[in-house]
């Protein structure tokens, strides 16, 4: 199927008209910067987590309706969100917890346009009282702004909903994650969830990988080449050598760029986390009333900061084996104030007609991960020898 085709189907022509059903419609409005107000902080809101309980259910209800059609590009208004339901984001947060922490946020437009300021004049500065009289304060002191332009991507999958499940899930509660639909969003974040961190389109892979030509680049393109750095030689023998050098690499980025701490998260492999967990001498927590023991960390902060782990930091085999980054010991230093997915139209789905006793449902998303730090804003530690 080609790439029009795909579009076609999926309702992706109208820009304008996918912004105000995905977004618009459902209280997100752009700020300056032409980028709505995330998911996850809308989600903080106990009132607004309520109003979009039973999202997908609402949908199938509608979907069951006699006015059911086809997609095509006019009928945008049949797709149905997905993201914005709770329990969809639940299988993020279980199947994919680094995508769930990354910023999710509407774009009115295609492509997305960043707008890092690159460069800034120096102050005038300390002057005399002599000079200050004669300075020109009609004179300005300007910045620099270097525009960046990210194309939206495409993603697509086909997911059939039996009759029994659609009425189930429109008649009552029901385990979305133990249906066809919740099994293929599990896939969907997954996917791209790799793709945020691994993502490179110019290995031209034609296999729908993060490696495919029209994929979006993830973290390891996006970061600047001086902040991609090599670990794979530093020595970890010495007691809580892990901790200390990544905590200096954190300190690094603190001491030279103008980042916030609080907008920072550690993200690593489970086989890493667990290493630092061993570096920190885990002891075993005794609960006087029962019997039983915790032993290990649930939670780690280095310098402050979280570290959150993901079994996608890893090396992944893509393009028949052509493209194959990845590594358990990465570290990736993320920014949530730089980093975030923007799209125009989050994960959703449109019918595609009745199959036997269910309906064919495409599935589909159009976004791109974005940097708004010039790839300044966070680090990318490779392959510490764990």
């Amino acid at each position: 199927m080609t790439l029009a085709k795909v579009k076609s189907v999926l309702g992706l022509t109208n820009p304008g008209q996918l912004y105000e059903h995905f977004w618009k419609s459902q209280g997100f409005t752009a700020g300056a910067d032409g980028l709505t107000q995330s998911i996850q902080g809308a989600m903080q809101n106990p009132s607004v987590r309520e109003q979009y309980k039973g999202f997908v259910q609402r949908g199938f209800k509608a979907l069951a309706s006699p006015e059911r059609a086809k997609a095509t590009s006019t009928t945008v208004t049949t797709a149905i969100p997905l993201v914005f339901d709770p329990d969809i984001l639940d299988i993020m947060r279980t199947d994919a917890p680094l995508l769930a922490r990354l910023p999710m946020r509407g774009y009115a437009g295609d492509p997305v346009r960043v707008n890092p300021i690159t460069a800034r004049d120096a102050p005038v500065g300390f002057v005399s009282e002599a000079g200050s009289l004669a300075l020109n304060l009609q004179a300005s002191n300007d910045f620099t702004i270097t525009n960046r332009d990210y194309n939206h991507k495409i993603y697509a999958d086909v997911v059939t909903i039996g009759d029994f499940a659609e009425r189930v899930s429109a008649e009552g509660p029901i385990n979305l994650r133990e249906t066809a639909l919740g099994a293929r969003v599990s896939e969907w974040a997954q996917r791209k969830e790799q793709a945020i961190l691994y993502g490179d389109h110019t290995q031209a892979g034609n296999d729908g990988s993060p490696g495919d030509a029209n994929a979006f680049d993830g973290m390891i393109v996006e970061t600047a080449a001086g902040n991609i750095i090599d670990k794979s030689a530093v020595n970890l023998a010495d007691s809580q050598a892990l901790l200390k050098d990544i905590k200096s690499e954190v300190k690094s980025l603190l001491q030279t760029v103008n980042v916030n701490k609080s907008d920072l998260e550690i993200w690593t492999s489970h086989t890493l986390f667990d290493e630092l967990e061993n570096e920190l001498q885990v002891r075993a927590v005794l609960d006087q009333n029962q019997a039983s023991a915790n032993f290990g960390y649930e939670v780690i902060y280095i310098s402050g900061i979280p570290v959150i782990a993901s079994h996608n930091v890893d090396q992944h085999t893509w393009c028949a084996g052509a493209y194959t980054p990845g590594d358990e010991g990465d570290v990736f230093i993320m920014n949530r104030r730089a980093n975030a997915f923007a799209s125009l139209a989050p994960l959703f789905t449109v019918p595609l007609g009745r199959t036997g006793l269910g309906d064919d449902l495409a599935m589909g998303e159009y976004g791109t991960y974005i940097d708004r730090g010039n790839g300044q804003m966070s680090k990318y530690l490779q392959a510490y020898n764990i």
